[in-house]
């Protein structure tokens, strides 16, 4: 389960943070495609928060559960929890705001919450 844990961790870490990164440089979405539409009907002006949050939340504390699940480090299924919350949260946001869903926001909302199960499986098993 661990392992499992470990390999979600990874998949957003490793899509996220290029991705976040991508949408600061080019705050209008270019390098990934994105319609800058999609954000025109709400409160930001561009990608570069959404991209922001992304990289430093999404994929910082998801490459914090996946170093502390590596290590076997004590907190590391709440840094799991944590990690998978912080998925779960920025897609219903990201929804809310563009206003639309894709097959993709359905993967990473799975994710997060896949890894929140997980590690609560696993944080209960630690106290029995």
């Amino acid at each position: 389960m661990n392992r499992l844990l470990m390999i979600l961790a990874a998949f957003i870490v490793i899509t996220a943070v290029p991705c976040g990164l991508m949408m600061m440089i080019k705050p209008d979405g270019s390098l990934l495609g994105l319609d800058i539409n999609l954000v025109n009907h709400s409160f930001l002006r561009n990608f570069f928060i959404p991209g922001f949050a992304l990289a430093l939340f999404a994929g910082g504390i998801n490459l914090t559960a996946f170093l502390k699940i590596w290590k076997k480090q004590k907190n590391a299924l709440l840094w799991s929890i944590a990690g998978g919350l912080t998925m779960i949260v920025f897609e219903v946001v990201q929804i809310a705001v563009i206003q639309t869903f894709s097959w993709l926001q359905l993967v990473y909302l799975l994710c997060g919450f896949f890894m929140v199960l997980i590690a609560l499986q696993l944080k209960h098993k630690e106290l029995i």
